[in-house]
């Protein structure tokens, strides 16, 4: 497959992605929550079964740190549904989204010296 397709694709499910939960948190308030645990379910499964293979291959990280990054951001994410139920708009709620990752950097380069 050629990187643009790639590319496209992913923006594409990206901002369609988005679209779609703005529809739904629009109709249906508080729904946010479900949505994003659906996502998360699926994800999980999909990759227990093709991933891990049924768990038959051993994980290459030790599967508590898995579970701890996975806490994190499914945290988040339900942090950033419970934004949406405020009736912000969904542009402005993307920019504070990505600007958690411009905070990232800055501590990394802080704290732990990277570049």
């Amino acid at each position: 497959m050629h990187p643009a397709v790639a590319v496209g694709l992913v923006f594409g499910g990206c901002c369609s992605n988005v679209v779609f939960l703005e529809l739904l948190v629009r109709q249906f308030p508080g729904c946010g929550n479900i949505v994003t645990f659906s996502q998360f379910l699926f994800i999980a499964v999909e990759g227990f079964i093709f991933e891990a293979n049924f768990g038959r291959k051993k994980p290459a990280i030790p599967i508590r740190y898995y579970f701890i990054m996975v806490a994190m951001f499914f945290t988040v994410s339900v942090v950033n549904n419970y934004a949406l139920n405020l009736n912000i708009a969904m542009p402005l709620h993307m920019i504070f989204r990505s600007g958690s990752l411009i905070a990232s950097m800055a501590l990394g380069v802080i704290i732990l010296k990277k570049r």
